[in-house]
């Protein structure tokens, strides 16, 4: 199957949502593993882990 000029069109529109669901997905990831690796670079979530 060749991809074509219409097939670049339409994923180039579909980007930026796809990157938002990408990004909220990932976020829930953080949110409910708790993985304090990266949620201690999250601004307004680093303070769960003061000591």
């Amino acid at each position: 199957m060749r991809l074509g000029k219409r097939h670049l069109e339409v994923a180039t529109k579909w980007l930026p949502s796809v990157s938002i669901y990408g990004a909220s997905a990932g976020l829930a990831l953080v949110y409910f593993t708790d993985w304090k690796v990266v949620a201690d670079f999250i601004p307004f979530y680093r303070g769960k882990f003061k000591q």
